[in-house]
């Protein structure tokens, strides 16, 4: 049985056709609990408040062990910016479902243009494109070509990197720390060649270049600033602390997708390449940067494995929970809604 984490209420609806299967306009999704698991879902037709009693009786009878519930009413229409519709009813239900024992932990509405939530029936709401960012690509956005999955581990290349690592010299990592873009940028020219074996075409040996690029990432501040190089280029090393921080978390101007996807070809290359022990940084940075690209499933399986290689590693339950609470960056949600046809009101639909 495949086991998924749900954090926040994008989660879960952009989970809902694997859960559920594809609820149909009109009904009302019931996903039981029983101790923060799921048990089977059911489904309704959206009762009105006189059918309310009913289907809260339903509901605890189909599940009896169950001690809480979430509720998503699929709606036929669009809501826009108005007030949620069968929010009384969505109340009375709530109140009923209460009566008989159990709780209630989300009650969302699901239409075709946006999503809602019954907590905030005159409140904001988002739009129903953000619950696909999960996906890959995000829609709307170009798919780049021969862009990379997960990394996949290279023993031969791991073991020349390993050699590498254990010949890294004071002098050369001194000025490396002193000035790390250099050897990022040495590295990641070098890492096509990396899994081949062999030298460059000036002798130089891509082991040498990657284990010295791995080592650095290891340090929070020079994975960050590899993150952000990656997005701007040298002009990353002009960013102050919360300047960088922003543009990993996705806020700012879109990066040189080019740009992007020539970085995240080499650094996967090189996660490839890194020993276990020291792979999950490598992992991190190449999550992000898939984030960086709208590849919001890909940067969180990233996550989810260098939470296993390193559970201490902080930044990974960070970039796992930046793709449950936003699925892609500020770029890349911006150029789909541009993309988005807009209605007679003006409203993005």
């Amino acid at each position: 049985m495949e086991r998924v984490r749900i954090r926040t209420p994008q989660s879960l609806l952009s989970l809902l056709p694997r859960i559920a299967g594809e609820a149909e306009p009109g009904s009302l999704v019931v996903l039981p609990l029983r101790q923060g698991r799921s048990g089977m879902p059911m489904a309704f037709d959206l009762p009105g408040r006189s059918e309310v009693a009913a289907v809260a009786a339903a509901i605890r009878r189909s599940a009896p062990e169950a001690d809480a519930v979430v509720l998503v009413a699929c709606l036929a229409e669009p809501i826009g910016a108005g007030p949620l519709p069968g929010a009384s009813a969505e109340r009375a239900l709530i109140a009923a479902i209460d009566a008989a024992g159990l709780g209630v932990l989300e009650s969302l509405a699901l239409a075709p243009d946006a999503w809602g939530d019954y907590a905030q029936p005159q409140g904001a709401r988002g739009p129903r494109a953000e619950l696909d960012l999960l996906g890959d690509p995000a829609p709307g956005v170009p798919v780049p070509p021969s862009v990379p999955g997960l990394p996949s581990p290279d023993a031969e290349a791991q073991g020349r990197v390993d050699a590498a690592l254990d010949l890294l010299d004071d002098a050369t990592w001194e000025a490396a720390l002193d000035d790390p873009l250099p050897a990022f940028e040495h590295a990641l020219a070098l890492a096509p060649s990396l899994l081949e074996g062999g030298r460059s075409g000036l002798g130089v040996d891509p082991a040498d270049a990657a284990a010295l690029a791995i080592a650095l990432v290891q340090r929070p501040v020079d994975r960050d600033l590899a993150i952000v190089a990656a997005l701007d280029g040298p002009a990353a090393a002009d960013l102050d602390d919360e300047e960088a921080a922003a543009r990993m978390l996705g806020r700012g101007p879109a990066p040189d997708a080019d740009r992007v996807l020539e970085a995240l070809r080499a650094w996967t290359a090189i996660a490839g390449a890194t020993p276990l022990e020291l792979r999950a940084p490598l992992l991190v940075v190449v999550g992000f940067l898939h984030f960086a690209l709208g590849r919001g499933r890909t940067a969180g399986r990233c996550a989810e494995l260098a939470i296993a290689a390193d559970p201490t590693l902080t930044m990974a339950p960070l970039l796992r929970d930046l793709v449950d609470a936003r699925g892609a960056p500020e770029w890349v949600l911006a150029s789909r809604a541009q993309a988005m046809p807009s209605g007679p009101s003006g409203d993005t639909r």
